[in-house]
């Protein structure tokens, strides 16, 4: 299983021995999470910005409304809290399910 890493602002995908594998992102990262199969990577920008990524780095689309400060998996959704206190359960397609 990979795990990752931020390390000023760029986000490192990591064998779970710490080899590096690959940096991933635009170097501007606050926030990471890696998905349970490890397929697939959030990151949170600084400028509250949520991107789905594979794991090879490539962007699937952003997420949310650019005012999140965290991102998580839940599951096969996803966990956006936002900068007013919100969490916004929302799909892998970045739909919004509900706001909790």
């Amino acid at each position: 299983m990979n795990i990752i890493k931020i390390s000023k602002g760029n986000v490192e995908l990591r064998r779970d021995t710490g080899a590096l594998i690959r940096t991933i992102g635009n170097g501007d990262a606050v926030h990471a999470d890696i998905s349970s199969d490890g397929s697939l990577i959030l990151i949170t920008t600084e400028k509250g910005k949520v991107e789905l990524r594979k794991d090879g780095g490539a962007l699937i689309r952003s997420i949310g409304n650019g005012d999140a400060s965290n991102a998580r998996f839940s599951g096969s959704d996803i966990l956006v809290t936002t900068i007013k206190g919100k969490t916004e359960l929302r799909k892998e397609s970045g739909s919004l399910i509900r706001t909790i």
